[in-house]
């Protein structure tokens, strides 16, 4: 546990930076992936598994070195921990239900359903009103990620299984936020980490061998540009996961999870520096759209923490 910071305006500020961070490795993230993916050794689920079996050994050693005194705190919320883990393992198999059903456009406007039940869960469960600057930023971000992912120019599934299943993905991202703001705040983020990495890494452990078979593991760990893909992977999923439970911790719930939305077009133009994908017009004006949502959902949540310089204390003695 560590001490409370002396400043919340720089625990905010600290915040915000982690947030856009995030969004900035979650673009690199889907690149990434994208990259191990299009060597078609891989499926989705051999891939979580060795995302999350490279994060459980990173983040391992960060643990026992920081927490070598009380590796296992009795105070943790242990039930709520798995509780998460089990979320985000669902969170995974019905995104990539969904976009194996409907496809990237569709997946791209029923995710964004997240938005709305961020919202919601943000006036019902933790009571943080949210400003006008910062619902106009919040359009912004979300006009910016569906420009950036092409929608209007592409034919919208409607199957509804994959919307469904697509619509429970967003729903279960909403309810760990909570999670992590109600029942995270003292648990080092380490831990957070480490918990869902061992409880993922064993549920795909035993779905993968039974319901996928082993060739395509082998064939990645046989092939050293998939091995080195696969670990910058397990880096980039890792740092990106420090970075939003720290800002999680310190900026409001609603905000965290808006700038999240720098991903898509972050992702768009690491295709363009990686893998030479022209950018079209729609993701520029994306980009534009994004960068200037972003900048208002900051200005709009520093203002909150100046306006109620109290709510913004209790945010600062988080691990």
């Amino acid at each position: 546990m560590r001490r409370p910071d002396r400043n919340p305006r720089w625990t905010a500020a600290f915040g915000y930076a982690a947030a856009l961070l995030s969004g900035l490795l979650m673009g690199v993230t889907w690149v990434v992936l994208k990259l191990i993916l299009n060597a078609e050794v891989l499926g989705p689920a051999d891939l979580n598994w060795l995302s999350m079996a490279g994060v459980l050994i990173i983040v391992a050693p960060v643990h026992l070195l920081r927490h070598r005194r009380n590796l296992f705190p009795r105070e943790s919320p242990w039930g709520w921990l798995l509780v998460f883990a089990l979320l985000a393992s669902g969170i995974f198999y019905l995104r990539n239900l969904g976009v194996g059903i409907c496809g990237a456009t569709t997946a791209a406007i029923v995710s964004r359903v997240e938005t709305a039940f961020v919202f919601l869960l943000t006036y019902l469960v933790l009571r943080q009103p949210v400003g006008r600057l910062g619902w106009l930023g919040s359009l912004l971000l979300l006009a910016g990620a569906l420009r950036t992912a092409g929608v209007g120019s592409a034919a919208v599934c409607t199957n509804a299984g994959g919307i469904i299943a697509l619509a429970g993905a967003a729903l279960l991202i909403a309810l760990n936020a909570v999670i992590i703001k109600t029942q995270f705040a003292r648990v080092s983020n380490e831990l957070v980490i480490l918990a869902s990495a061992v409880v993922q890494t064993v549920i795909y452990s035993l779905a993968v061998p039974v319901f996928i078979g082993l060739e395509g593991v082998r064939a990645a760990l046989a092939d050293p540009r998939l091995v080195s893909l696969v670990a910058l992977a397990a880096v980039v999923i890792a740092g990106n996961l420090f970075a939003y439970y720290y800002a999680m911790k310190r900026v409001p719930m609603w905000a965290a999870r808006m700038l999240a939305l720098l991903a898509p077009p972050v992702a768009v133009l690491a295709d363009y520096l990686v893998l030479g994908t022209p950018v079209t017009v729609p993701a520029l004006q994306g980009l534009l759209l994004v960068l200037g949502g972003a900048a208002l959902v900051i200005v709009s949540g520093r203002s909150a923490n100046h306006a109620h310089p109290d709510a913004a204390q209790e945010a600062t003695g988080h691990a």
